[in-house]
């Protein structure tokens, strides 16, 4: 009869070799995924140096390559790993346990042993623990053995290890000796009220130790968003050559105008003019031209988005300076977030204003105007483009541009207000700023049967 070591060492050796078999088969989050699955086992220097050249920014040609040797090095790392703390025998419990063994334990079936054995758990453990437990959002997922893979999932998982490094290996004991008997009277509790309100005292426990005077549910975000948030510049610009390079005409054309739309006029002028002036016209341009024109454009503006002048007001991502951390933004209080937005106003000109009060107007919906495909539709739609010009005449052409900065900072403050809002609240509160651009443009909300300019 084969022995717990002997299944374990054979089911780790068949995983690998299944997902190897596989590679081709999987997409680019599901790279993404079963790294962070792995690295989750890994201790800081296997890390270090396993994870070494890796980005989630990487192409998935690139993860896939990628995938193709950390594979069997983690499978031998975890095999390793199973020997050496198996070796006097099967024991589970700390210090004996894997670091894969502590991702397949259930909370109610890990903390009791963790508590008694609190001394012998590492730090890199202690912090995962702490940062798992900050999740616990609902009460299944004290039994739940998918919970530990399903925080991966979540940037918050992360930010909350990065924050816990800087937490002495005293407090997060301490921190851990808070939320054991809590754990445990959470499991023994025989209403779903009782479970919950020692939920939130868990995770309270675990957001202070990293430093977050909120309850993480409120800060959760997206699932399988790239981590870290913001892509490094190399591998923006490197994965936008990689793009531009299988690009048609057309497309390139198109490209062209979604960067071009992220200028300034004094910007168009430094940046694209050069390129501009070599043809007759803009679409006179051929590929290379074009392509040149583009990354250009995005050197010189490096981190702007199409979307980002409605996504700031959520996320911090801001539509022309340098972006706020996700958790900072969601826990500034409202005043300095208008200062800041109100800052990223001040680099804007009253063309790029009155682009964005013409997106409101030609999105239906928030949702719309946060999706990137109907944003760049729009900049081939010849209502949207006369409302752009229409606006710009109306109140951006005197006074160095007082009326539309007036306007840009009432729809700034109503779209905060708004992004504090949900459900039909929050869809009432978008289609007020609709009216109200409307209102004081002169130009009427475009909706699916028309509209557009009005005169």
């Amino acid at each position: 009869m084969k022995s717990y070591v002997d299944l374990v060492r054979q089911r780790l050796e068949d995983r690998g070799n299944n997902i190897l078999g596989n590679l081709e088969r999987f997409q680019e989050a599901q790279f993404r995924f079963t790294m962070r699955i792995f690295g989750d086992c890994l201790d800081e220097e296997a890390r270090g140096t396993m994870f070494s050249g890796y980005s989630e920014h990487l192409t998935e040609q690139e993860l896939r390559a990628f995938a193709g040797g950390f594979v069997p090095a983690y499978t031998a790392y975890a095999i390793a790993e199973l020997e050496e703390k198996k070796k006097d025998g099967e024991r589970y419990e700390p210090p004996f346990l894997t670091q894969e063994e502590y991702q397949e334990m259930a909370v109610r079936e890990k903390w009791p042993r963790i508590v008694e054995h609190l001394d012998f758990v590492p730090p890199l453990q202690l912090r995962r623990e702490v940062a798992r437990a900050a999740m616990l959002f609902l009460p299944d997922m004290l039994s739940d053995v998918g919970f530990n893979e399903g925080v991966l999932e979540f940037s918050l998982y992360f930010d909350l290890l990065q924050r816990l490094r800087s937490v002495s290996e005293a407090r997060l004991r301490k921190t851990a000796g808070e939320i054991a008997p809590r754990i445990a009277a959470a499991v023994a509790a025989t209403s779903e009220e009782e479970r919950e309100a020692l939920l939130r005292e868990i995770r309270t426990a675990a957001a202070t130790a990293a430093g977050l005077p909120a309850d993480p549910e409120t800060l959760l975000g997206p699932p399988m968003e790239k981590y870290p948030r913001e892509v490094p510049p190399e591998f923006r610009l490197r994965e936008l050559k990689n793009t531009l390079a299988t690009m048609t005409l057309k497309d390139l054309r198109l490209s062209a105008l979604v960067h071009l739309d992220l200028l300034t006029v004094e910007e168009t002028r430094r940046i694209a003019l050069p390129f501009l002036a070599k043809y007759p016209s803009f679409y006179d341009m051929p590929s290379k031209g074009l392509r040149e024109l583009i990354l250009a454009v995005a050197a010189g503006v490096d981190g702007r988005s199409i979307t980002y002048f409605i996504e700031r007001y959520g996320a911090g991502w801001l539509a022309m300076t340098k972006p706020v951390d996700y958790i900072v933004w969601k826990l500034m209080p409202e005043e300095e977030r208008v200062d800041a937005l109100r800052r990223d106003n001040e680099r804007m000109d009253a063309a790029m204003m009155s682009r964005h009060l013409s997106r409101f107007l030609h999105s239906e919906s928030e949702r719309d105007l946060s999706d990137a495909g109907v944003q760049i539709a729009l900049l081939t739609d010849a209502r949207f483009v006369a409302d752009h010009g229409a606006i710009l005449t109306r109140l951006g052409a005197e006074g160095e541009g007082e009326r539309i900065k007036r306007l840009y900072d009432t729809v700034t403050l109503s779209s905060v207000r708004m992004a504090g809002q949900r459900g039909d609240e929050r869809e009432s509160a978008y289609q007020a700023i609709r009216g109200m651009i409307a209102d004081a443009a002169g130009v009427s909300a475009a909706t699916t049967q028309g509209g557009g300019c009005d005169g």
